[in-house]
């Protein structure tokens, strides 16, 4: 119905409805005429009756017509409006967008300033830097970061100049006052001066103003405000003390150093300089390199070393020069090539070292790699060496040998009850007796705590007799501080060709024949025969069980503490094997651990121990203990190549910082594979696990492997813990290792300290780590973690 009458009053409906009023009175006069022609009507009253009918419906056509037209002018009208009202709006919504354009260019144009306000807030909360707004007319101040720097509350000193003054050092403020006054005055466009304040906290803090006068009156041209920045320079200070402190230790350094500009003029030498080569600051100042008589031993050098430096910009190696007395010494050489900042000037720097007294410790640590320190005899390494020598020599000439190895029945005993330092003397008077007894022998050495080694050029039958001989000697009394002492040996003897042909075995023959003796109660001789062979037996039947034990895990891990000798406190362990056998009961580490490398279970056993230490280190972890732990590590684990993904396996399984975690590898397994066992350690190395040497100075002691070997700890073995002197100077020998470890940047542990007087000495002479049965035994871990509750309540 809404839309009908929509339609009706619609301006385009209107003029169709007006034409339909005609058309409708047409059609009755249609029909009246069909129907009165019908009547016979006269046609003249006819025509004029349709005449009068028609005159109305003529004029309403008409007006008909007429309001037609004016429709059509309306229609146009109001389309014209339509399309203007279009126009309109149009460019209304195009000045709408253009405002909307500008809205978000203001509100984009804002949210930028907005971030770099907080940019600039955030820079300047960053730098510290105090901003300070000053009013001269009212001695006012704004004065950002104010607590920080002052330490007082800005109420405290509300005047620039006035509440300033007291805090300012004496001597500074008079500087302060005429930097300030001449800036104030206009002699200087800027203010900037460093001064002292007196901070609350009772300390002097260095402080460095900038500043400038921003507003002057016109008529006058006084300032009126000042606007600055002030910052706490005291650290830059104390770095520019630093600084001079270090030159002065540069000049107070004990290795030489000589600086050469790009004229080859000497223009700085140090102390060391002039006490090394012996000659005067007015001899080499402002005199040309290559003239000099000291650098003249090694010109040759230099010239290479010259086109190196272009090259690379530094060489580093040794050379021999001479001193103003003639004497040569050898010397390490570092050399680079700096430029200077502003005029690129080209300097060369040396710096050298005399390396006199190294070569005499080399040399010393060279024997010790040889012989052992105590007796003079020759040590482990030295012993296989030889044997090797000896037994091919006895090949080719068809010669027969006879191995002799003997320990001191129950030494541990005359350790324990007299003390290492007697001890050691017995080891020594025994050395001096073996080699008056048996002046013929190939060799003589040293191989282990108390026992030793005697190859002799002698059937099986003379050899006994030459073992009996020296029993009967060895025997006679030793004199230790008045007291009498007399010794029983455990004696074992394997010859060549009769028992073996092969190195190995033949030492292993002899050890088997010793350990005979040894079950048997010892002070007797064992010459290595088919019963002994049998008791191997026993061996094979141990490695079995030994077998069991790894793959059941019934290994366990004992902790010996590691003590921190400059805090007293306990911050590491090492980790130790060991076995409990269901039937024998507790089998020793040098049983088990010897067994487990020749039968090839030492990848198993290393695996393991490896494992448990690295939980239980995680565990302390976790429990807020930082403990790192050492684990010892074979030479056959290196050997695998497998050692660097077992260790970061078990990193990643337990969660374990590698920071916490050490290996500890001894000379002998550093040495299977250098080349090898170098590339294993870098990686190690890089991955923050920490690199130990375990008993430094029993097997191939030189300076030469620890500086190619990425180390972070050196292990001083407990033999190097005593001198003659007793335990009131742990010797020179120990001292020197120390120094030594602390000059490769490597810490040192101390292991077999077992009385306080050693543990005395060590501190004095730098140590870092002492281990031993003086701080505890090794124990459990629940036992250790006994112990560190205790050491922490000591605390």
């Amino acid at each position: 119905m809404k839309d009908s009458q929509e339609t009706q009053k619609s301006p385009d409906n209107f003029p169709l409805y007006h034409l339909l009023i005609p058309a409708a009175g047409l059609a009755t006069l249609l029909l009246w005429l069909l129907a009165f022609a019908a009547s016979r009507i006269p046609a003249d009253l006819l025509g004029m009756a349709l005449l009068l009918l028609s005159l109305p419906y003529i004029a309403l056509l008409l007006y008909s017509q007429r309001n037609c037209r004016e429709l059509t002018t309306l229609r146009q009208n109001q389309q014209q409006m339509l399309q203007r009202n279009l126009e309109l709006e149009a460019e209304f919504l195009q000045h709408e967008h253009a405002l909307q354009q500008e809205i978000q260019a203001h509100a984009k144009t804002h949210r930028e300033l907005t971030e770099q306000r907080q940019r600039i807030g955030q820079a300047i909360e960053a730098s510290r830097l105090g901003l300070w707004d000053w009013n001269l007319e009212n001695d006012s101040i704004y004065h950002s970061h104010f607590t920080e720097i002052f330490g007082y509350k800005e109420d405290e000193i509300p005047h620039f100049m006035g509440h300033l003054q007291p805090l300012v050092h004496p001597d500074d403020y008079p500087r302060l006052r005429q930097t300030l006054v001449s800036a104030l005055k206009g002699h200087t466009a800027h203010f900037q001066c460093r001064f002292r304040i007196l901070h609350k906290s009772g300390e002097w803090r260095w402080l460095e103003d900038h500043g400038e006068v921003v507003d002057r009156h016109e008529a006058t041209g006084a300032a009126r405000r000042m606007l600055g920045t002030r910052r706490d320079i005291t650290e830059d200070q104390e770095k520019d003390d630093y600084l001079q402190l270090a030159w002065k230790a540069f000049e107070a350094s004990g290795e030489a150093t000589y600086i050469v500009d790009a004229q080859s003029r000497i223009i700085f030498i140090n102390q060391a300089f002039v006490e090394v080569t012996g000659y005067s600051r007015h001899e080499i100042l402002n005199q040309i390199f290559w003239e000099l008589p000291c650098f003249a031993k090694s010109l040759g050098d230099y010239k290479t070393i010259s086109r190196n430096l272009r090259n690379e910009g530094r060489w580093e190696g040794e050379l021999t020069q001479q001193r103003a007395n003639g004497e040569t010494y050898p010397q390490w050489l570092r050399v680079i090539r700096v430029v200077s900042g502003f005029q690129q000037d080209s300097y060369t720097i040396g710096i050298f070292s005399d390396m006199t007294q190294r070569r005499e410790v080399e040399a010393r640590l060279n024997y010790l790699a040889e012989y052992d320190e105590l007796t003079g005899l020759a040590n482990r390494r030295q012993f296989y060496d030889r044997m090797h020598q000896k037994l091919a020599q006895a090949r080719l000439q068809g010669k027969e040998l006879a191995l002799l190895v003997f320990d001191i029945d129950r030494f541990k005993a005359y350790n324990n009850s007299l003390g290492h330092h007697a001890g050691d003397q017995v080891l020594k008077q025994v050395a001096e007796r073996l080699s008056k007894v048996l002046p013929d022998a190939a060799i003589m050495a040293r191989t282990g705590g108390n026992e030793f080694a005697v190859l002799l050029r002698a059937t099986e039958s003379r050899a006994l007799m030459a073992a009996e001989y020296l029993q009967q000697k060895l025997h006679q009394p030793f004199y230790l501080d008045n007291q009498e002492l007399r010794l029983t040996l455990s004696m074992g003897i394997s010859c060549y060709p009769q028992h073996t042909h092969e190195l190995q075995v033949l030492i292993n023959q002899a050890d088997q024949a010793r350990l005979r003796c040894k079950t048997l109660g010892g002070n007797r001789i064992q010459v290595y025969n088919e019963e002994i062979r049998q008791n191997s037996l026993e061996q094979l039947r141990l490695e079995q069980d030994l077998r069991k034990a790894l793959e059941r895990r019934e290994i366990q891990v004992y902790f010996q503490p590691k003590l921190e000798l400059s805090s007293g406190k306990i911050i590491a362990a090492e980790a130790l094997a060991r076995w409990h056998h269901p039937e024998q009961g507790n089998i020793p580490p040098s049983v088990f651990v010897p067994l487990a490398e020749r039968t090839g279970l030492i990848n198993l056993l290393g695996t393991l121990v490896l494992d448990i230490s690295c939980a239980q280190a995680a565990s302390w972890h976790q429990q807020g203990y930082a403990i790192q732990v050492a684990v010892n590590i074979a030479a056959q684990q290196v050997e695998t190549g497998q050692l660097v993904e077992q260790v970061d396996q078990l990193l990643e399984q337990y969660n374990l910082p590698s920071r916490l975690l050490e290996l500890e590898l001894t000379e002998s397994t550093l040495m299977e594979d250098a080349e090898a066992s170098i590339i294993e350690m870098q990686h190690l190395r890089a991955r923050g696990v920490s690199l130990a040497i375990d008993d430094f100075g029993t097997g191939y002691s030189s300076l030469s492997y620890l500086q190619r070997f990425p180390l972070n700890v050196l292990k001083i073995d407990r033999s190097f813990l005593i001198s003659e002197n007793g335990h009131q100077n742990q010797g020179t020998l120990t001292r020197a290792i120390i120094a030594l470890g602390h000059g490769l940047g490597m810490k040192v542990v101390a292991e077999g300290v077992e009385e306080k007087e050693q543990l005395d000495e060590l501190k004095l002479l730098g140590c870092d780590f002492a281990q031993g049965f003086i701080i505890s035994r090794p124990i459990p871990a629940n036992e250790f973690n006994q112990l560190l509750e205790h050491y922490q309540s000591a605390d």
